[in-house]
């Protein structure tokens, strides 16, 4: 049972960082329909935006004062990357249909992942560990859970989704630009008609989920590797989270990505070996298509023609 309590925790801070990326998906798809497969190298870039913010800071910084400084910096980057993206890459082909935006999204995840890779080199980043009390052996620490320890800084993860979701709740639910997005959502000419600027929520919401999957991106590369690959898998399964949970379902979304965390850590608890853990995130998509293609909290749509 102790090991069951390491593996429950470790699965839900792992599965935070999924719904936070699954949010994004999410956002996205619920405005405009489109599954943004760049999304997990929006992730990427704010693991690099962090990185480089650590670089230029004084030595004498304190890593307090640092660590949110990088995570402002990654989430800022995740955002901009975002906004550069819908604006260059998707805005031209919005009414080109969703094959063409699909093949565009995949482009545009290859075009970043190697170029990143050509500048740096493909050369893998890591905090380092020394001196005592430095950003990177603080985020290395551990705390003892059942019969293994626990990195300290993955509790982290859950603040940050509690905390980012409950703004994102706040502002879709109790703010003017909220009601703008779930009417676009609803039906964007009958929108524009009503006088809501569309071009802009549609630009809000790519960067509100390119600022969250830099948030993302930043805590996990504070305790492992960045490179330019990191983003392909946690992008995958943040889809998968969002498809599981109900995408275009904002709850559904953190929901999903909670469980797919959970499922993943106690698969491993259960004997599976952990280099086959990642199927488990791809036997659920099938599952749920099956079964309930709506997801758990989706509903089914009829079309009227």
């Amino acid at each position: 049972m102790q090991d069951f309590l390491f593996y429950l925790v470790s699965g839900l801070c792992i599965g935070s960082i999924f719904a936070l990326v699954a949010v994004g998906y999410t956002l996205v798809y619920g405005i405009i329909k489109l599954v943004n497969f760049a999304h997990g190298e929006f992730y990427m870039v704010g693991a690099y935006a962090s990185f480089g913010t650590y670089s230029l800071l004084p030595s004498s910084t304190s890593p307090w004062l640092a660590i949110p400084l990088m995570v402002l910096a990654g989430g800022t980057a995740g955002a901009a990357i975002a906004g550069l993206t819908e604006r260059v890459a998707y805005k031209p082909i919005r009414r080109s249909g969703r094959l063409a935006a699909l093949l565009t999204a995949i482009g545009v995840s290859f075009l970043l992942q190697n170029l990143f890779a050509f500048f740096s080199q493909a050369r893998p980043l890591q905090y380092p560990t020394e001196p005592h009390g430095s950003v990177g052996e603080i985020c290395q620490r551990t705390v003892l859970l059942g019969t293994d320890g626990l990195v300290l800084i993955r509790f982290a993860y859950i603040g940050a989704a509690v905390l980012f979701c409950a703004l994102l709740w706040y502002l879709v639910l109790r703010t003017r630009f909220g009601r703008a997005m779930r009417a676009v959502s609803q039906d964007a000419d009958a929108a524009t008609l009503m006088g809501i600027d569309v071009d802009r929520v549609i630009r809000h919401t790519f960067l509100i989920g390119g600022g969250l999957a830099g948030v993302a991106g930043t805590l996990i590369a504070l305790q492992g590797v960045t490179e330019p690959m990191m983003g392909f898998l946690p992008g995958l399964k943040a889809f998968v989270a969002a498809v599981l949970g109900g995408i275009g379902n904002i709850a559904g979304a953190v929901v999903g990505g909670l469980l797919l965390g959970v499922i993943e850590s106690l698969a491993v608890w259960a004997g599976v070996p952990t280099g086959y853990k990642d199927v488990a995130a791809f036997v659920i998509l099938i599952l749920v298509l099956v079964i309930r293609p709506q997801g758990l909290l989706g509903r089914v749509t009829r079309v009227k023609v």
